[in-house]
């Protein structure tokens, strides 16, 4: 693939916005992002990809004031609800909520939406949001299972899969996906199962145990890149080089490791994309468009060239759209290429 295909590609993309209406435009935009945390790397890069487009935005519009603030629950349930409760009372044009228990939130949204504010639920959809920033979560974990069965070559692959946080959707829907995924083929069995709730040194514990009891673990796959980082690092510490990886989430360091690490499939999210992705929406709906009330981020799955014709050889769907790294590289570090001020002129 080339990266004119890419752009291509999220060119189509943005024809999912229609025009309508919306809050009324003034002279200033104020966006709020609302967090369950910010210590993982994702997080990180959604933060800084975040900043960068609102100061871009601001920029490339001399008539219209753009202002964002982005707030951490630091995985406080208890918190972001507070964080959420005193944002309505600022008023805020739109408010981005990555919920870590929607149901919590119901009554807070309906709140919002009288004091004027548009409400984006962030990966968990909720029916009462003004409109659901998604992931796809299902059919991306499906494509990281079905990549599973089409490089483990035939032979018997046992897998441990480390999950999200109960009663989160957006990792359920990537357990779903990934189990249905494997499911296509007999050869990969899932050893473990085990929540580490979104949190790295859980993860690292999981990773150690399961070195431990399953020493003939072929795999580890994750519904995180957050995941990887502590994993590799123990397979690495131990000598394990044989022990592989399939990601989620398209973190910069982890899609690195790809070409000659032991990393083989992820799923292009990249926390500096969605963050500028943050702000395009926002921007297109205080213009007067109205996106999809359920928005499905692009997020194609990522294998390097090679493995790509390994998967395609052994049965993996020709349909299921794939980066090789150095494009996937391209985008997940630039994400004005696809979201910046030029996206909607």
């Amino acid at each position: 693939m080339k990266l004119t295909k890419t752009m291509a590609a999220t060119a189509a993309l943005a024809t999912a916005f229609g025009t309508g209406s919306a809050f009324a435009a003034d002279d200033t935009l104020d966006i709020v992002f609302i967090n369950d945390g910010h210590v993982a790397p994702y997080h990180v890069a959604w933060l800084s990809g975040f900043e960068d487009a609102i100061a871009a935005y601001d920029e490339a519009f001399s008539d219209l004031k753009v202002t964002g603030r982005w707030l951490s629950a630091e995985g406080s349930l208890e918190k972001m609800i507070q964080q959420t409760e005193v944002t309505i009372n600022e008023k805020p044009d739109a408010m981005f909520v990555n919920a870590i228990n929607v149901d919590a939130f119901e009554p807070l949204v309906a709140k919002a939406q009288a004091a004027g504010i548009t409400w984006i639920a962030v990966h968990s959809p909720m029916e009462s949001a003004d409109y659901s920033f998604t992931l796809g979560d299902v059919v991306n974990g499906t494509n990281q299972g079905m990549a599973m069965c089409a490089l483990s070559g035939g032979e018997p692959y046992k897998v441990g899969v480390m999950l999200g946080q109960a009663g989160n959707p957006s990792g359920e829907a990537r357990r779903e996906g990934i189990l249905a995924g494997i499911a296509t083929c007999d050869n990969v069995e899932v050893v473990a199962e085990q929540p580490a709730d979104w949190d790295t040194v859980k993860a690292q514990s999981i990773a150690e145990n399961w070195l431990t009891q399953y020493p003939d673990l072929n795999a580890i796959s994750g519904v995180t890149d957050g995941y990887m980082y502590p994993s590799i690092a123990i397979a690495t510490n131990s000598g394990n080089t044989d022990l592989e990886f399939f990601g989620y989430d398209g973190d910069i360091p982890i899609l690195q490791q790809m070409t000659d690490g032991q990393v083989k499939a992820d799923i292009l999210l990249s926390g500096t994309r969605e963050g500028w992705n943050f702000v395009q929406m926002a921007y297109k709906i205080h213009n007067g468009e109205t996106p999809d009330k359920v928005y499905d981020f692009f997020t194609p799955l990522v294998l390097t060239e090679e493995n790509h014709k390994v998967a395609l050889a052994n049965g993996f769907p020709e349909d299921v759209q794939v980066y090789y790294v150095d494009q996937a590289l391209e985008v997940a570090s630039k994400g004005f290429l696809e979201f910046g001020p030029d996206s909607v002129k």
